[in-house]
């Protein structure tokens, strides 16, 4: 009987380094769906969450809803950008 390898997280935490961040407890935290954790999902579910928060925060706060869309992208792209870096970087680490 073969041992089952780890999971591996793929939550940004851990791909910048983190080792006690489990994908996991990302799930819990943003309540995700457990179906994204172990795979690279998990930062776009968790960024999509994100984005819905922060547009619904600006509009509660008196923020015209486009202008709330436009900014919420804003920090959805910087937030893309990070998770390619770290995957980029990631590959970069266990090249032969």
């Amino acid at each position: 009987m073969k041992t089952p390898l780890p999971l591996r997280n793929y939550n940004i935490f851990a791909l910048q380094g983190d080792t006690q961040t489990d994908d996991m407890d990302v799930v819990e935290t943003l309540g995700l769906e457990p179906s994204v954790a172990y795979t690279p999902n998990i930062n776009d579910a968790a960024i999509q969450k994100q984005y819905n928060e922060n547009v619904d925060s600006y509009i509660a706060n008196g923020m015209d809803p486009v202008k709330a869309a436009d900014l919420a992208k804003v920090h959805a792209d910087a937030a893309r950008a990070s998770v390619r870096a770290a995957m980029d970087k990631q590959q970069k680490d266990f090249q032969v």
